[in-house]
């Protein structure tokens, strides 16, 4: 059997880590580079040398993930991970709004004028609420002051997100809770990365692949039916055939890809339009632009509300010692000073439509040898949703294969 992959990503790397031996497969990737969202930059920064992420950089700190599962397997071991204390300061016109608690950070700095108002509003939250419950519907319950509300629990998951701040009321309770549940703790929360960077990840998967075929600058100009499978007609006319076609790549460039037959009511195509994505851009760079005067108010994560929107600026000083920031640089009036690096991503918006969609895409999936694999598939969006997703597809196509006892059971 052959199999067709389209995307470089961790998706499309770990359908073909899985599928591979069991059949032969293509993996295509647009780009010049494979890994997807994990893209990192080498740099020697106040004599250390070190690798920076510039898009997704944390993985889940518990070793029964599936992100632990597959980092083992490939290799990965715990001298490559460096645990992080996760900490939030959140800020606005200058002023330190809150300031979580981390290892290192003096005494004498307080928490903020709303740190106990936020902690007392995240008391107050029951149990995760349905996930068709809008966030507005629990901030409406508990009316915590403006102030909390917009600069702080809209603030974080507007950055994560990509969205207006003002939107984020209509964003599902239990994805924003989920992701606000480290902020204003008495005990910090982990966080963690990988020393060689999330993009090492990629490179291992991809030196494990013995009957995978990988190209890069292979773009996917179209794709179409054939008796028994697909044909991929890349950007330089090549056809390739396949039985059984897996996009990893976002919807919009899949929903892109669909023959003409997938086109109809009820085909993938209708569907993979209901996933929202918005443009967010990063910059690497040395120079702490977007976080406080006071260095004692630093933290891993720094987030300013301005304009209606909300950015994040990652201090890499806990886990690698240096003064490098990742920081979004969508909205900003000023831009960094000392760039290293800067790219672009497209940010999943996790509607309250969200579960029907995935739940839509999930029937839909092995019919006539389609599959879809990506973080948009299931759960919350991120890298462990990737990883489940891939595992998924290749229980449809190689259920026999052995790399799949390395990952957890569905």
């Amino acid at each position: 059997m052959r199999v067709g992959i389209v995307g470089a990503g961790i998706s499309g790397l770990v359908t073909a880590w899985l599928v591979d031996q069991e059949c032969t497969a293509v993996l295509l990737e647009a780009r010049s580079r494979i890994g997807g969202n994990a893209r990192s930059a080498a740099g020697c920064v106040e004599n250390v040398l070190g690798v920076f992420d510039l898009g997704t950089q944390e993985i889940a700190a518990d070793d029964s993930s599936a992100h632990a599962a597959l980092m083992a397997a490939v290799g990965i071991d715990a001298h490559q991970l460096i645990d992080v204390p996760s900490s939030h300061t959140f800020s606005m016109d200058g002023n330190a709004l809150l300031v979580d608690d981390c290892p290192g950070r003096p005494a004498h700095v307080g928490r903020g004028p709303l740190w106990e108002q936020t902690r007392s509003f995240l008391d107050s939250v029951p149990d995760l609420p349905d996930r068709d419950v809008p966030f507005g519907a629990v901030v409406e319950s508990l009316s915590p002051p403006p102030a909390v509300r917009d600069h702080v629990l809209s603030a974080l998951p507007a950055a994560l997100f990509a969205c207006p701040v003002a939107q984020v009321v209509g964003l599902p309770a239990h994805v924003v809770l989920t992701y606000l549940s480290s902020v204003a703790n008495d005990e910090p929360s982990t966080v963690r990365v990988l020393r060689g960077g999330m993009e090492s990840l990629a490179w291992a998967l991809a030196a494990r692949l013995t009957t995978t075929e990988v190209r890069t600058g292979a773009g996917v100009d179209r794709v179409e039916r054939t008796a028994d499978g697909y044909a991929l007609i890349d950007t330089e006319g090549h056809h390739r055939v396949v039985e059984q076609l897996v996009l990893t790549v976002p919807p919009p460039t899949a929903a892109r890809l669909l023959p003409a037959s997938m086109t109809g009511p009820g085909a993938p195509w209708h569907v993979l339009r209901r996933f929202a994505y918005r443009p967010v851009r990063y910059a690497l760079h040395l120079d702490p632009a977007y976080l406080p005067g006071d260095r004692d108010l630093w933290s891993t994560y720094n987030l300013i509300s301005h304009d209606g929107w909300a950015e994040s600026s990652f201090w890499y000083g806990p886990s690698h010692g240096v003064d490098v920031f990742k920081s979004q640089i969508t909205h900003r009036s000023a831009q960094p000073r000392r760039v290293l690096a800067t790219s672009t991503f497209h940010a999943l918006t996790p509607t309250t439509d969200l579960v029907d969609a995935q739940r839509a895409l999930a029937a839909l999936q092995g019919r006539e040898g389609l599959h879809f694999a990506g973080h948009y598939t299931t759960g919350l969006g991120d890298q462990e949703s990737a990883i489940a997703s891939a595992a998924a597809v290749a229980r449809r196509i190689t259920p026999g294969s052995a790399r799949l006892r390395h990952l957890p059971a569905p």
